[in-house]
C-alpha cells in the first residue's frame, strides 16, 4: 500500500463505526454519533483467506433489500485543541442488534481538502472479490480490500470530481461483496440527501 493511500485509509477509519454483523436481515439506519476524540491507528494487516466470523447471508437471488438509510455529517478532532476533521457517512446495521453490515464515509481532510472515500464491511468474506460500489445503473467501481481486523474489512480511494458529481446527482448506491461461499451480497444505500449532507463539511 503506498503512503498516500495508507493516509487516506488511516484517516477515514477514524470515523467508521466499529460493530460487526454476523447475519444479514432487517437492516435499518444508525443514528448520528456524537463527536468524540479519535485515535489514528492503522488496523493490522489481514490474514490470508477469511478474517473472523462469517459474513452476512444474502437472499436467494444474492441480494438484500433493507430499508433506506440517510447520510449524516459530523466533525471531530483528535485533541481538544486539534483541527477538526469532517466526514459524511451512511451506515447500515442490523435492526435487532445494531451490528454493522456496511458503512461508507467520505472525508474531507483539513489540510488538502481533497475528498476520499472509505468502505467498511463485515469480516468473514471472500477477500479476492473485494468490494464494489455502484451508483444508480452506472459501471461498478471496484475496490480491493486493503486490510481487515476484528471490526471489519476496509477499502479506500480518492474521489474524483466526476464520481463526486455522480454521488450528488444519484439516487442510490449499492455496496456489493461476496461471503465465503462466493455468494454476492448487495447493501443498498440511498443518495437522496447526500448533496445536502456533503455541503455541511465542505
Amino acid at each position: 500500500m503506498n503512503k498516500d493511500l495508507r493516509g487516506i485509509l488511516t484517516g477515514a477509519l477514524c470515523f467508521l463505526l466499529a460493530s460487526v454483523g454476523s447475519s444479514f436481515a432487517q437492516v435499518k439506519a444508525k443514528g448520528p454519533a456524537k463527536p468524540a476524540a479519535t485515535s489514528s491507528q492503522t488496523p493490522p494487516a489481514p490474514a490470508e483467506g477469511a478474517a473472523g466470523t462469517s459474513a452476512p447471508q444474502g437472499t436467494a437471488d444474492g441480494t438484500s433489500q433493507p430499508p433506506p438509510t440517510e447520510w449524516i455529517s459530523r466533525c471531530a478532532s483528535e485533541a481538544r485543541q486539534g483541527t477538526l476533521e469532517c466526514v459524511v457517512e451512511q451506515t447500515a446495521v442490523l435492526q435487532k442488534t445494531g451490528q454493522l453490515v456496511a458503512a461508507v464515509s467520505i472525508r474531507v481532510p483539513s489540510d488538502t481538502h481533497q475528498p476520499s472515500l472509505a468502505v467498511q464491511i463485515p469480516v468473514g468474506l471472500f477477500l479476492p472479490a473485494g468490494v464494489s460500489l455502484t451508483i444508480d445503473e452506472k459501471k461498478p467501481i471496484n475496490l480491493a480490500l486493503q486490510t481487515c481486523d476484528l471490526k471489519g474489512c476496509y477499502a479506500a480511494m480518492p474521489i474524483s470530481p466526476e464520481i463526486l458529481g455522480e454521488l450528488k446527482s444519484g439516487k442510490k448506491l449499492a455496496v456489493s461483496f461476496q461471503n465465503l461461499t462466493k455468494e454476492s451480497i448487495s447493501v443498498p444505500l440511498q443518495l437522496t440527501n447526500f448533496d445536502q449532507a456533503y455541503q455541511k463539511i465542505q
